[in-house]
């Protein structure tokens, strides 16, 4: 697993969403950097990170953050995860209270799956060519914005002339994701047992994830508090990143 780590304070781990890599985060991790411990990782199948065949069920994933935290020597840390990145954080919490301390959830993909990801679960023929057309955007999109930037991130020759998009084992995760996770991973016996501080965060005009599941999500854990982010979208942390950045570094320094 790909990771970078930096700053300095108590420590704020980085989960990103579908289709993307740690270089979603970097807007805002330049901004946490001065107040926290940051760390920023790819996930299986995602990245630079390895891409098994399978392995992508929302506890699988969860497993593979915490196993990276135990070999990163991390004992407490807050977990920030955006869209399916937040269904890991949430699952990761769930597996290791004594370790997590606290959770941001960033238009977190943990209250319902998208009408598009139903669809490619269908065994009828409309249903594989939703999950193949997914998949095949989602690889793509890697030539527009790769895992890379030379500019912030130093990497070895070979690393960096890794594309996503000519790597078959990559649309082979993203597949496989669509299969195994579990995108209403958040039912009521685990949102009771979910006790734990949580910063929720939900772009005001999201359309994969509408305002009113983050609402839904905030009403579902007794103890959270909701950060509507105005005009932003799914990416919070990506289109308005210095108010995103503001508002989880307070909540993880409690300033």
């Amino acid at each position: 697993m790909r990771y970078v780590r930096a700053g300095h304070g108590p420590t704020l781990v980085l989960i990103h969403g579908y289709g993307e890599s740690l270089m979603s985060w970097r807007a805002v991790f330049d901004l946490l950097a001065p107040r926290a411990d940051v760390i920023a990782i790819d996930l299986p199948g995602f990245g630079l990170s390895s891409k098994p065949a399978t392995g992508y069920a929302t506890d699988s994933l969860a497993a593979d953050v915490l196993r990276a935290l135990d070999a990163l020597g991390v004992r407490r840390a807050v977990v920030a995860g955006h869209s399916l990145g937040g269904a890991v954080a949430v699952a990761a919490a769930l597996m290791d209270t004594a370790r997590i301390q606290g959770l941001v959830l960033i238009d977190a993909a943990v209250v319902g799956t998208p009408a598009a990801v139903s669809e490619s679960r269908d065994a009828s023929r409309t249903g594989s060519a939703t999950g193949t057309a997914i998949t095949e955007y989602e690889a793509v999109r890697t030539r527009f914005a790769a895992p890379h930037d030379p500019h912030w991130l130093a990497e070895s020759d070979s690393a960096a002339l890794y594309v996503p998009a000519d790597d078959p084992r990559y649309r082979g995760a993203l597949a496989a994701v669509l299969r195994e996770f579990d995108f209403a991973y958040l039912t009521a016996d685990r949102a009771a047992r979910l006790t734990l501080p949580t910063l929720i965060v939900w772009g005001e005009y999201d359309e994969v994830f509408p305002l009113a599941a983050g609402q839904a999500l905030a009403a579902a854990l007794p103890g959270s508090r909701l950060k509507v982010v105005s005009r932003a979208w799914h990416r919070p942390h990506v289109e308005r990143p210095a108010e995103t950045a503001d508002a989880i570094a307070r909540f993880v320094t409690g300033r």
